[in-house]
């Protein structure tokens, strides 16, 4: 049995902050969440900081970036992050900050790791995919569009926790003022639901075994919107389906 596992504390626009498991090395991809908020969350899944081996960073913005600095410190966690993320203001305040080429893999903890440039309203995002001899598993959000690139980075993935932001009549009919909606829905925003479903059409999905729908907007999508549309994606039958909310994330799935 693999010891592959990926979880979710909480996704949305009010904190992020997920957990990549592979053996016995723990990677914790962001964390939007004070870190006492973070320190409660882990504790429902019976962890302690002291079982993460490093931080990484997608991008800049509070929801992913605002309890990092803190919560590194309190517990001595090596963070990782690209020039551009790291031009943040209290990413000096980080004591162990290391840099990464985001075109580049890396290592770490055992875990073989590729970044991956995503069209984003921010300094230098990126997004990861992380893998080993059997099994990948990709992080996908945050992004206004889907580029050739992404396409091809996230192409064969045994898992993928994809953004599915918006429904585009909700966000365009909501309460947003028109520039946010432009922020949004524009090509250095989020992906929306048919976006989503648009890059799923093209990316092989033959080896899928879980896909988690990421980052839905509480205010401008909903669950059963989203359920509808992946119903479309032609899925494998093996295939299991989750949707991450803000309050809970989703609990650790095992991939195999």
């Amino acid at each position: 049995m693999s010891n592959v596992k990926v979880c979710s504390l909480g996704s949305g626009s009010k904190g992020n902050a997920t957990l990549i498991q592979f053996d016995q090395s723990i990677i914790l991809v962001d964390s939007g969440f004070s870190s006492k908020e973070l320190e409660s969350r882990l504790t429902t899944l019976e962890l302690r900081p002291a079982d993460i081996n490093a931080i990484l960073v997608t991008h800049e913005h509070s929801d992913h970036f605002n309890g990092v600095p803190v919560f590194s410190n309190k517990f001595n966690i090596p963070v990782w992050m690209s020039p551009g993320t790291s031009l943040h203001p209290r990413a000096d305040k980080i004591r162990s900050l290391n840099l990464i080429n985001i075109h580049d893999s890396f290592e770490l903890a055992g875990i073989q790791i590729l970044p991956v440039a995503v069209p984003h309203d921010s300094r230098e995002a990126c997004q990861f995919v992380f893998h080993n001899d059997n099994y990948r598993i990709g992080i996908l959000t945050d992004l206004g569009h889907v580029t050739q690139h992404v396409i091809s980075c996230f192409a064969e993935c045994d898992a993928l926790l994809l953004e599915f932001n918006h429904d585009i009549t909700m966000l365009m009919q909501g309460n947003y003022p028109a520039s946010l909606k432009a922020r949004v829905g524009g090509n250095l925003g989020h992906l929306n639901n048919q976006q989503a479903l648009n890059f799923l059409h093209a990316i092989n999905k033959s080896r899928l075994k879980l896909l988690a729908a990421m980052h839905l907007s509480e205010e401008n999508n909903c669950p059963e919107l989203v359920k509808n549309i992946i119903q479309q994606a032609e899925l494998e039958k093996t295939t299991r389906v989750i949707l991450a909310d803000q309050q809970y994330g989703f609990e650790w799935v095992r991939i195999e």
